[in-house]
């Protein structure tokens, strides 16, 4: 006898991209999906799958240097590590700014570095004094 399969209850599961599958009777198989980060490390370990050589210097994540969905110590050490992308980044602000200029729009930016300094959101986490629950939540 056929039995119904159960709904799960778990609020990852209800997402767009799950209703629509279910509306659809098509099926999802996401095997990893409570794996913690050790499960998923052991299983490349095991497995002996070659991995992108900057996790093996530190890095959690990778793909675009300075990517904005980067925390902001994630970013210095990028630009660190990286320091023409550093510099390349600043002349395409500086590009930014000029262009903005000779179309005649405003800019509250009066350099590249200026505007990097903005991007990075430097002034938000380097007031003199000034800390953050997040400096705590890092060192612990």
């Amino acid at each position: 006898m056929h039995q119904e399969s159960q709904e799960i209850q778990d609020d990852a599961w209800d997402c767009t991209l799950i209703k629509n599958m279910k509306e659809k009777k098509d099926s999802i198989v996401n095997p990893i999906y409570d794996w913690l980060d050790s499960d998923i490390w052991d299983y490349i370990k095991q497995q002996n799958i070659k991995v992108n050589s900057l996790y093996e210097r530190g890095y959690s994540r990778v793909g675009c240097i300075g990517c904005p969905l980067a925390g902001y110590k994630h970013k210095l050490k990028e630009f660190s590590d990286y320091p023409k992308y550093k510099a390349l980044y600043i002349k395409a602000f500086d590009k930014m700014i000029q262009e903005r200029k000779e179309r005649g729009m405003e800019t509250q930016w009066t350099s590249g570095q200026e505007c990097f300094d903005w991007w990075l959101e430097i002034d938000k986490y380097e007031v003199k004094g000034q800390m953050s629950i997040f400096d705590y939540m890092e060192e612990g």
